[in-house]
């Protein structure tokens, strides 16, 4: 079942999850901060006015003026005094009657204090209540008022209800302010990060990477090639199934995914690709043993290396492969010269017989016939293998197609080869060494090349020259080694595919310079497998 494309992209969902968070998150602690001030600010207020109180009630001239010993006017304008400095609504002076000594209200001097809460305050006791007097409903603190040790009055602080709603709501109004710009940062700060986020997933949304992340997986573990993948710290931290394999054909059963690179395959040289940034192909290297032709390069991420990756496959197959090939090419190429060479023929033939030329026609195709019947009489008489001789006829049209003189020695001779992969081997160290043999020949007027093959015992020892200009030591020195070529880039090839394939026989390719001149490439090598010489 197809999964369903989300409605929002990642960026818009990262963006409203954040902002809802936040939203719930500041709301939460708005209700809390708001709970906590509100209570907090009553607590505050409700201390000034019991603190307030008490200072009036200690007061002298309260005092004196409760008992007469001070004029009431004295009293009227002390409590006034203090109500404008501390900023409270009222200081209410009362005697033991309940009757007011001070007021905000000049007017209700003298009258009975209003509210009802008083009674409490003529026993002596000090207290916080809230009331509705003659200027509203105020939160007020009533304190007695003592001379020596009898009561004489009492004192009233209060502050309105509205003055303390008006404290609330301004602390309120403070507490939304910053919700909104916090809320508004929160909002800028998601759209930020998932900006950030989107960006270093390269644009792509979650199923996509998914979807992705399962198609190279598939491609990894689908490929012939073993492949190994390193962080920067030298980590394995990619194989796959064909790794896992050539593992197993070493005797290596075990993890390899986060454990030391060192540890696993301590031949993989990808410490020094990391180091340098320098990538390495076509090197040969080994498994436990196993021979593996191997390219190893540096993994960069915008500039830095990450780390390095390993491919590589068993050599054999490598071998195996590039024998097919180079001998499909030879085959191709005899082919391609037999026709050249047949179809020049023919048009010398269709020649002669247009211009009546009919005794030198009958001469033509005698010399021709006999040319023919010598060459293959002789190859096919000292060559027994049916396959070898074919490549050595299918050769010696092609080199004449180019101007080169090529040569059977006359001791040559081949007992039929015991298997196919003999002939096959064969075919694959001479077209090798041919082909290399006619790309150093050169244009000189001598152009020669001779083939030997003569076997001893199990042995068949073999050997090609040309008549070239030879070859520079360091050259020679260097002729065998995989990618090393003087004829530009993706080559070398012939010349180790052509040792390789001797030591596989258990022989050994050696070349060097005649003293008349040109090139020669001899070795030895084993006709039947498993037996020694």
């Amino acid at each position: 079942m197809p999964r369903l494309r989300p409605i929002l992209p990642l960026r818009a969902r990262i963006t409203l999850l954040v902002t809802l968070i936040l939203g719930l998150a500041l709301v939460v602690t708005a209700a809390m901060v708001d709970w906590r001030m509100a209570r907090q600010t009553r607590e505050t207020l409700g201390d000034k006015v019991v603190l307030l109180s008490r200072i009036t009630a200690e007061a002298e001239v309260v005092r004196d003026g409760l008992v007469g010993l001070r004029p009431l006017g004295e009293v009227q304008d002390y409590a006034e005094r203090i109500r404008t400095e501390a900023g409270v609504d009222y200081v209410v002076v009362i005697d033991m009657n309940g009757l007011r000594l001070s007021h905000p209200n000049r007017a209700l001097l003298g009258a009975r204090f209003a509210g009802g809460d008083d009674a409490g305050v003529y026993q002596g006791r000090s207290y916080l209540s809230v009331a509705k007097g003659t200027l509203g409903i105020s939160l007020r603190a009533f304190t007695p008022v003592w001379k020596g040790d009898r009561q004489v009055g009492a004192v009233a602080v209060g502050i309105l209800q509205s003055g303390v709603d008006r404290t609330v709501v301004s602390l309120r109004k403070r507490i939304v302010l910053g919700g909104i710009i916090g809320f508004a940062a929160g909002i800028l700060g998601a759209m930020y990060l998932a900006g950030r986020i989107k960006k270093i997933l390269l644009g792509m949304e979650p199923q996509e990477i998914s979807t992705l992340l399962q198609q190279r997986s598939a491609m990894l573990h689908s490929v012939r090639e073993g492949i190994i993948g390193v962080n920067r710290d030298l980590v394995v931290t990619i194989v796959n199934e064909e790794a896992l394999r050539l593992f197993a054909m070493a005797g290596s059963h075990g993890e390899l995914v986060g454990h030391p690179v060192e540890e696993v395959l301590p031949s993989s040289r990808l410490r020094t690709v990391i180091e340098t940034g320098q990538a390495e192909y076509d090197q040969e290297g080994d498994i436990l043993g196993l021979k593996i032709l191997t390219n190893r390069v540096p993994v960069v991420v915008e500039g830095r290396i990450t780390g390095a990756l390993a491919t590589f496959r068993d050599i054999t197959e490598m071998n195996r492969l590039a024998e097919q090939l180079t001998g499909v090419r030879f085959y191709a190429d005899a082919l391609r010269a037999q026709t050249h060479e047949f179809m020049n023929k023919l048009h010398v033939i269709l020649g002669l017989v247009r211009l009546e030329e009919y005794e030198r026609l009958k001469t033509f195709i005698t010399g021709v016939a006999g040319r023919l019947d010598d060459e293959v009489g002789f190859v096919v008489q000292r060559i027994k293998d049916p396959v070898v001789a074919g490549f050595l006829l299918a050769r010696f049209s092609s080199t004449r197609e180019q101007n080169i003189l090529m040569t059977l020695d006359q001791d040559a001779s081949l007992p039929p080869c015991p298997d196919d992969s003999v002939s096959h081997d064969l075919v694959t160290v001479l077209g090798n060494l041919l082909e290399n043999a006619v790309e150093a020949i050169g244009e000189g007027p001598r152009r020669e090349i001779q083939v030997s093959l003569r076997p001893e015992g199990t042995q068949l020892h073999l050997s090609v020259q040309d008549s070239g200009p030879g070859l520079p030591e360091e050259i020679l020195a260097r002729a065998f080694t995989l990618g090393f070529s003087t004829k530009g880039e993706n080559r070398g090839f012939g010349l180790w595919q052509a040792a390789r394939t001797i030591e596989a026989r258990g022989g050994r390719l050696v070349g060097r310079n005649r003293e008349e001149g040109g090139a020669v490439f001899t070795a030895s090598l084993n006709l039947f497998p498993g037996e020694e010489p």
